[in-house]
């Protein structure tokens, strides 16, 4: 499974303007819900729920908040950017720095290995701080997401 079967340009948001993470995980979760037809508590929900074991801060300036959402029947990815003024201290990232870059992972309720494999190649992408200025750099959403297709590269194959 490529990243491009999952994400399109529609999917980023480049302009997010949050004060702290909880808005800005519920605004994307509307930014979401929106493009899949759903109501925005179907999503914030699941991914609350995640949230509350612990912080999807992975470090870098990046957070991957994630959750199963019933009515979700394949992996779904959303990005967004904050804007360039604002950043979210308050996430409680292990490296204490502030987060810019949030994906929000959707997978189905059912069990689907796609969902632990996009997050493996996100968390490689990353590791790299030039990959996150790269995509920190991007000017528009169209080459965001080419910046992030060019930079993950294929996804792993099933075993």
């Amino acid at each position: 499974m490529e990243l491009d079967k999952i994400i399109n340009k529609d999917s980023v948001w480049l302009d997010l303007k949050a004060d702290g993470a909880k808005q800005a995980i519920s605004d994307l979760c509307a930014f979401a819900a929106k493009s899949l037809g759903l109501e925005r508590e179907a999503i914030l929900g699941p991914v609350r729920e995640r949230e509350a074991l612990g912080s999807t801060a992975v470090g870098g300036g990046v957070a991957i908040p994630h959750g199963k959402i019933a009515p979700v029947g394949s992996v779904r990815l959303f990005m967004a950017r904050t804007a360039p003024d604002y950043e979210l201290s308050d996430y409680d990232s292990p490296d204490g720095r502030p987060v810019r870059l949030i994906a929000l992972l959707l997978g189905p309720e059912r069990l689907d290995p796609d969902h632990l494999k996009v997050l493996a190649v996100l968390g490689r992408l990353w590791r790299s701080p030039e990959n996150v200025n790269q995509m920190m750099a991007a000017k528009d959403p169209q080459s965001f997401l080419e910046t992030l297709l060019s930079l993950s590269g294929p996804t792993p194959a099933a075993a």
